[in-house]
């Protein structure tokens, strides 16, 4: 990570670097292989930014909160560089601890940070999925905006099952295990894509990308206070008890509050 700036003082501490910015600061991130953890404050009148990145190149430099963690589906060595989570049976959707397609099973490895932002923050978050096509029914892997199994929001790419084939992203909203999903027009077969969601308000904008620069928004909604407890990443294959295996591979996770200036370019 680059920081050139007129004046400013930091310090590291296994892995996190804070700086503190004293005059203006111009903020480049030079390498998305760097690790780091980063929150920037401005001078006296000035608003103060937060940005979280976790690269995943060879340990997690984030304090991650793994809910219901099995290490043997999770890992940063089989595919150096990315986290990977491997997907399996298990869900949060609607009432799933009684379920009787799903026999119960919960939803694991869910990985999330505790929201850093404050309550009333705007803020953009960022992944890349690689070598991820969903091909069976409830293959997924996205982000997750969570406060609990029965409160979450969630924006990712899966399999197609109303369809009964290809591929479609798709957002989900739960409020105490009444859920909303909807899958939306976009490419099919896709193994490499960014997702990106902004919060504004209680208003979530959900887009992808193809090539990292440029994010076509597919829908925006609400939902809940627009302050999530926890943000992460997930990759399940729902209830189903037939559904493969498939390593969904995290190549980078990204939080910036406020929102940066130049988002709107980048549509």
């Amino acid at each position: 990570m680059l920081i050139q700036s007129n004046r400013y003082r930091s310090s590291s501490y296994s892995g996190m670097y804070i700086a503190f910015v004293l005059s203006f600061t111009t903020i480049c991130i030079a390498d998305v292989k760097a690790q780091s953890l980063s929150k920037f404050e401005a001078d006296a009148g000035g608003e103060s930014r937060i940005s979280v990145f976790d690269s995943f190149d060879g340990k997690a430099v984030v304090k991650w909160d793994v809910v219901r963690p099995d290490a043997t589906h999770a890992s940063l060595v089989d595919h150096p560089g990315k986290l990977t989570i491997k997907t399996q049976r298990g869900s949060i959707h609607r009432k799933e601890k009684t379920s009787t397609y799903g026999d119960g099973i919960q939803a694991k490895n869910i990985y999330l940070i505790n929201n850093p932002a404050a309550k009333e923050a705007d803020f953009v978050v960022t992944t890349r999925v690689s070598g991820f096509t969903p091909k069976e029914r409830f293959q997924q892997a996205g982000l997750i905006f969570y406060n609990d199994d029965d409160n979450y929001f969630k924006w990712g790419y899966e399999f197609d099952w109303k369809s009964n084939g290809g591929q479609k992203f798709c957002v989900l909203t739960e409020n105490d295990a009444v859920s909303r999903f909807e899958y939306l027009n976009s490419p099919t077969g896709l193994n490499d894509y960014w997702l990106r969601v902004i919060k504004r308000g209680d208003v979530y904008e959900c887009s992808y990308s193809i090539d990292g620069k440029y994010f076509d928004v597919l829908c925006e909604r609400k939902w809940s206070s627009g302050a999530p407890a926890k943000i992460g990443l997930i990759a399940k294959n729902g209830g189903s008890s037939v559904a493969a295996e498939l390593d969904a591979q995290f190549e980078f996770f990204s939080f910036q509050s406020p929102l940066p200036r130049d988002l709107d370019a980048l549509r």
